[in-house]
């Protein structure tokens, strides 16, 4: 058994680990900037996170490739490709277990990243709503009518409203 063939997974593992912390490290920075509303920095971030990605993009065919090798050395079949999950349970020690702990690491690291996605993208939905009506109240393309009640104090009927009554986030 040629056990460089697992230290170079267990490498690139590290590799690919570090670099989907350093792209939850570039999300929480987003997250500040887009809630500051500071648009320059949000900006240098987005550059660096557009690098970091191709970064990741371009480790995951190494990755791949270091997965297959290691696979073909255990035994395993090729097609469909194991799991690191797979490859660890396989893996002599003290590698098995470095494996599986990065398996479950980068599980963790791309769950967080999918929140993290999420989160930012509902924030920039509500930034741009508020925008729009607030755009919409000054142009007088809302659709309201004078103040939206009648001469006799009443609500007109078939006004509409200019902002979400609701919002979930101060802004």
């Amino acid at each position: 058994m040629d056990i460089t063939v697992v230290q170079r997974l267990e490498e690139e593992l590290g590799e690919h680990l570090a670099r989907y912390q350093e792209l939850v490290d570039f999300l929480d920075q987003e997250k500040k900037h887009l809630l500051n509303l500071d648009l320059d920095g949000l900006l240098v971030v987005s550059k660096a996170k557009e690098r970091l990605a191709r970064k990741i993009i371009d480790g995951t065919g190494a990755l791949r490739e270091s997965i297959a090798q290691t696979a073909l050395m255990l035994g395993l079949d090729e097609e469909p490709a194991p799991t690191l999950a797979e490859i660890a349970a396989l893996a002599p020690a003290p590698y098995g277990i470095r494996l599986g702990e990065g398996a479950g690491a980068l599980a963790r690291l791309k769950n967080l990243i999918l929140r993290e996605n999420e989160t930012a993208r509902h924030f920039v939905e509500e930034s741009l709503e508020l925008v729009t009506g607030s755009i919409n109240i000054l142009s007088g393309a809302d659709g309201l009518k004078g103040n939206g009640y009648g001469s006799d104090g009443k609500k007109e009927k078939g006004v509409k409203k200019a902002l979400p009554s609701k919002f979930s986030r101060e802004v």
